[in-house]
């Protein structure tokens, strides 16, 4: 075998690996949103419908945070004054934050 073909042959197998366990990972981070989700009284629908709604923008990204012991949804959404997050708890339904820009870490 010549040395083009091994070489691509061994860069498909890494990339290849290399996209097996990025998409292992993410299905494990959205196995605990839901774990985490579970007994809530908003569902991310839910909340993805209020912060469109507060924001006037349409939503691209959600994601399920718990800190000190509350399970908060945070909600992304660009519109008419950009990108904007929308931090809902899931348990009472409040709006609880707001800020312009993406998700804070």
């Amino acid at each position: 075998m010549n040395t083009r073909l091994t070489t691509a042959l061994a860069l498909a197998g890494l990339l290849a690996a290399g996209t097996l366990d990025a998409a292992h990972a993410a299905g494990q981070g959205e196995d605990r949103e839901a774990t985490a989700l579970q007994g809530a009284k908003v569902s991310l629908i839910q909340a993805i419908t209020m912060a469109e709604q507060q924001t006037g923008g349409q939503a691209f990204d959600a994601g399920v945070d718990k800190k000190g012991g509350q399970t908060r949804i945070a909600v992304e959404t660009n519109g008419p004054r950009g990108v904007q997050t929308v931090t809902i708890d899931a348990q009472s339904g409040q709006v609880v934050g707001t800020h312009a820009g993406g998700e804070q870490d």
